[in-house]
């Protein structure tokens, strides 16, 4: 168990962990905020959580309503949606902003979309600052985002528009503030150039949209969609890599349908990777789409017509694709289906549905087919439950089953930094993966994770769009440039859970919610087994830490073999804690033993390296002894020490409580590799952690962050000596 991460959303715009560690020296003077809002913006939940993810980051938070008193010493700002109160249009007067009353306009350009907002502060902060945008949801991201840091607002000015920015300086001219050209940074600017640069070729009834660099994946992307073209002509537009994609249109997958002046595109990212094509089905989506527009208002059943016309889905194929979503217990509804629900897995009910369709052609001629989407609601529903029902009869075929990656594995739990430009999909990233290649990492754990609302929801939400949060495409991305570097990678799918609770803590009131949550929690993780499948995954975590569901053996049967039929990866369970292992009453379902490996080494500061050696050997009798019963290896699904005084006493926390130092850590880590050197059953550890931007700690920083610290030569040092290459 480490600190608790708060929403899904806030901790994207956040993008840290809830525990961000202060500087050890010197201590700056805390941050004092005083948010001003209207009643209805401070009644949103996330105000409250902004309040919670300040005070972790050493920022004291007062909210009240607006015309509230601003208390001496804390920096006002006033939230707002547009077009405000007199009070709001007053304090913005003095900015070269116009408000009205469906947006806002800002250095010439206009913003009226609900994912448009600006941050204003005057260059002296002696006025208050303003955070105004078009819907509530616009203004909180902002605010997490850019008021509340520690180190105070930064820049002068920010405009948000989906995921791109515009932030820089005023300067003070003739009385008045205007933009200072010189330190004035704008991707929207930028995404407009980069549109207007597009070279346009048709060729094959195809209207291809790309710059010069990008005219071989054009070329590489043109035999498959002339293989799928039809009369209508389609467009497809070309982005250089997932970052460039996912800033400039809100979406990093490898490829987007759309329509754009009543014509249907296809955004592609040139550098996706080949295996498993996820863009020929989308490709093959828009020649039917262009042929029959009506395919458009059942979005899934419109993908799942191409992926069907193109074969396989996420590398299965499709035919017997929806054999396999009922034998798991995973098959989307026919509801699902044609309301193209967004809360359902877009893997499952896209698969699902083309095998479907496959079925239809078989019994019922692709005639049938054709005439689909013109159909009426309850002919449709009732040809849709006819080819389920003679999809379900195929036969399941799962992956072939692999044995663990030969040798020892050297891991690093390979956490995601919430951004575009340095999360998974980023170039940025692979360039992090190529520093581990140097320390001697030899397979990364990659964690996407899900929410849950509290620990007696019996829903998981898990379906990421937003390219700052941890995708499949990411996922894939990931696995992917590991494999590149000859890394091996576990896909470790985790829930967050909102109230401030320990995921161990899960506890449904009855049998009908316990149900329903592993009905949620299998399609969850089945999920992610098909992508972790598709990617290449040498190790698949099918739970981690939930300890109050542990001793619900059967349900637990049923969720592993249902990931079986998902992926050949080996599969195991991260246990919280050595100590708590035995209590796991699946293992034998299994193929390793896995542990969150954070019990403590020592109750005192001050021990020798001996002592930790035997705290360690302690620590880890309860695996030792569990390997032997079981005939089974363990690995290490995680472990780390915080950069704390006294490391080994509480390795869960990131020293909230304890005084920083870079060199506790670094001794737990070697302890662990001497008293560990000989045993057998020890067959690998994932060390918390790495972030995918590759940034070092901070200097005094507190947390798990190992890179740039004296705990990064101790793992390396490890990592030598157990003598590992690469698998």
């Amino acid at each position: 168990m480490k600190p608790l991460r708060s929403t899904l959303v806030l901790s994207a715009l956040l993008g840290m962990t809830l525990a961000f560690s202060p500087k050890a020296t010197p201590t700056p003077a805390p941050r004092r905020v005083a948010l001003r809002a209207p009643d209805g913006l401070l009644q949103e939940p996330d105000v409250a959580r902004i309040a919670e993810w300040a005070r972790h980051r050493g920022v004291e938070v007062q909210t009240a309503p607006e015309s509230s008193p601003v208390p001496k010493g804390f920096d006002a700002v006033h939230l707002s949606t547009l077009p405000g109160s007199d009070r709001v249009r007053e304090l913005a007067a003095a900015f070269p902003v116009t408000l009205d009353a469906d947006g806002f306009t800002f250095d010439g350009r206009s913003y009226r979309g609900p994912e448009d907002a600006v941050f204003l502060a005057d260059p002296s902060r002696v006025a208050p600052s303003l955070v105004l945008g078009n819907s509530a949801r616009a203004v909180i991201e902002l605010a997490a985002r850019r008021v509340l840091r520690r180190e105070g607002p930064g820049s002068d000015y920010e405009v948000v528009s989906g995921p791109l920015s515009k932030e820089g300086r005023f300067a003070r001219s003739g009385g008045a503030l205007n933009i200072d050209r010189a330190a004035d940074r704008d991707q929207i600017a930028d995404r407009e150039t980069f549109l207007k640069d597009l070279g346009r070729e048709t060729r094959g009834g195809i209207e291809w949209s790309f710059r010069e660099p990008e005219r071989a994946a054009a070329a590489a992307w043109e035999k498959a969609a002339s293989r799928f073209a039809g009369k209508k002509v389609f467009s497809v537009r070309l982005f250089p890599d997932a970052v460039t994609k996912g800033l400039y249109t809100g979406s990093s997958r490898p490829a987007d349908l759309s329509v754009d002046a009543g014509r249907v595109r296809v955004d592609v990212d040139a550098s996706t990777p080949r295996e498993p094509d996820l863009v020929s089905p989308v490709l093959a989506a828009a020649a039917l789409a262009a042929a029959e527009p009506a395919m458009l208002e059942r979005r899934t059943l419109m993908l799942a017509a191409g992926a069907r016309r193109f074969g396989k889905w996420w590398g299965r194929d499709v035919r017997g694709f929806a054999a396999f979503t009922r034998a798991a217990k995973v098959e989307p509804s026919i509801d699902d289906i044609l309301h193209s629900s967004e809360d359902v897995s877009p893997v499952l009910a896209v698969g699902t549905a083309a095998s479907w369709l496959d079925a239809g052609a078989r019994l019922d001629g692709q005639h049938a087919l054709d005439r689909l989407f013109k159909d009426s609601e309850g002919a449709l529903r009732e040809k849709l439950s006819r080819w389920r029902e003679a999809a379900a009869r195929q036969t399941v075929v799962p992956p072939p089953h692999r044995n663990l990656p030969s040798g020892f594995l050297s891991g690093v739990s390979y956490a995601m930094t919430n951004s575009i430009e340095e999360g998974y999909v980023a170039p940025r990233s692979l360039g992090t993966l190529k520093r581990l290649q140097d320390l001697s990492v030899n397979s990364i754990s990659v964690m996407p994770f899900a929410f849950s609302r509290d620990a007696k929801s019996d829903r998981i939400a898990f379906v990421h769009r937003s390219p700052q949060g941890e995708t499949d495409e990411g996922t894939l991305r990931a696995v992917t440039d590991a494999r590149s570097l000859g890394m091996s990678a576990m896909v470790k799918p985790q829930l967050w859970l909102g109230g401030g609770a320990f995921v161990g803590d899960i506890a449904m009131g009855d049998e009908r919610s316990w149900r329903s949550w592993f009905d949620s929690y299998r399609s969850f993780i089945v999920h992610h087994a098909v992508v972790a499948e598709a990617a290449g995954a040498a190790l698949f975590c099918v739970g981690t830490e939930l300890k109050s569901t542990e001793e619900r053996k059967n349900d637990w049967r049923e969720v592993v073999a249902a990931v079986r039929l998902a992926t050949g990866a080996p599969l195991l369970y991260a246990a919280n804690w050595a100590v708590n292992a035995p209590r796991v009453l699946f293992w034998d379902s299994l193929d390793a033993i896995g542990v969150d490996f954070y019990d403590p080494l020592a109750k005192t500061e001050k021990v020798s390296d001996a002592m930790l050696d035997e705290g360690v050997r302690q620590a880890v009798r309860p695996l030792a002894e569990l390997s032997r019963k079981l005939e089974k290896p363990v690995l290490f699904t995680e472990v780390g020490y915080p950069s704390v005084r006294g490391a080994w006493i509480e390795p869960h926390l990131e020293g909230a409580r304890r005084p920083a130092d870079d060199k506790d850590a670094g001794r737990a880590v070697a302890a662990v590799y001497r008293a560990l050197a000989k045993e057998d059953w020890w067959k690998g550890v994932y060390w918390w952690k790495v972030f995918s931007d590759g940034r070092p700690a901070a200097p005094g920083e507190r947390g798990f962050n190992f890179l740039g610290t004296p705990t990064e030569k101790a793992i390396g040092d490890g990592f030598k000596q157990r003598g590992i290459g690469h698998p």
